[in-house]
């Protein structure tokens, strides 16, 4: 009898693929991310509302969301723009307030990366986000892409996954993830 191949079972997780270049990070934009860091300080007040960072996911679901944004390469970071979405609540909830504003405004300079993708946050470096999660905004913290959302929010825990980023001669994939394996 025939072997079964794994990858017929696996449940396709489908997400799109950053295929922009990578470029030396502009002084302009390093100034603009200066100047909204420093009006957003400037509107905050002592009350800011403060939330703490969204849950990333855990277990198996983890282990595919952390396998599809690394084959995806962060196409939906290129709406971060030159601000990475960071406003006062963000700030409220890195403890940052404006009794440090040039501390503040250093704390994110210092996480702009020398190199980063065109047309593209600010902060997307080739290894990813260059801002630790509790830095990022709740819009970073809490998206996924419309593949990885709905297998996330879906009921197939259980399933074996492969993950397929992009499209025609872009495509890549993962090797089938197995939700027994414990491997990474």
């Amino acid at each position: 009898h025939m072997r079964r191949n794994p990858d017929d079972e696996a449940l396709p997780v489908m997400v799109p693929r950053n295929d922009r270049a990578l470029l030396g990070m502009s002084a302009s934009r390093v100034q603009r991310l200066r100047h909204h860091l420093t009006s957003l300080l400037a509107r905050m007040t002592a009350g800011a509302t403060e939330s703490p960072p969204r849950p990333e996911p855990e277990g198996f679901a983890a282990r595919v969301a952390r396998t599809a944004c690394s084959l995806c390469r962060g196409w939906c970071c290129r709406n971060g723009a030159d601000d990475g979405f960071v406003d006062e609540p963000t700030l409220a909830r890195a403890g940052l307030t404006m009794s440090d504003a040039e501390a503040v405004i250093q704390h994110y300079l210092d996480r702009v990366p020398a190199i980063s993708y065109e047309g593209s946050c600010i902060f997307h470096a080739e290894q990813g986000c260059t801002l630790d999660r509790s830095m990022r905004s709740d819009v970073c913290n809490a998206y996924f892409c419309g593949g990885l959302h709905a297998y996330i929010k879906g009921d197939d825990a259980v399933s074996p996954v492969i993950v397929i980023a992009g499209e025609r001669d872009k495509m890549r994939r993962s090797s089938v993830l197995a939700p027994q394996d414990r491997g990474r």
